[in-house]
């Protein structure tokens, strides 16, 4: 069982995945995306996905800034709609992400969804 220990006020909890609610859908999450801050990108997956050049400015951009191991949300991701502004391009990593996954699960914990 994966778990972790949670500090409560007063108190610290071991919550594990199996304790986590169970989703099937993205809608409205966003969860995987919050702590990622650059699309995942394997070496060379974006000329083989035909990613339009100017959406890899942004990544470029917080690369470059030394901001792409921050825990902070996608330069992709919309916090307003909690959707991935080029879902078309999404990196397989993205793709491959299941709901309800044991990862899927504890990013919705790490960042207060469904908790």
């Amino acid at each position: 069982r994966i778990g972790r220990e949670v500090e409560r006020p007063g108190r610290t909890e071991r919550r594990c995945v199996s304790d986590l609610p169970v989703i099937d859908s993205c809608d409205d999450c966003g969860a995987c995306c919050i702590r990622t801050p650059v699309p995942p990108f394997e070496p060379g997956e974006e000329i083989t996905r035909d990613v339009p050049k100017d959406l890899l400015i942004p990544i470029r951009e917080r690369i470059a800034a030394d901001q792409h191991f921050d825990l902070i949300p996608c330069v992709w991701y919309c916090e307003e709609s909690k959707l991935c502004r080029h879902y078309d391009y999404r990196p397989a990593a993205c793709r491959r992400f299941e709901p309800g996954s044991d990862a899927c699960r504890m990013s919705r914990w790490d960042v207060g969804v469904d908790i």
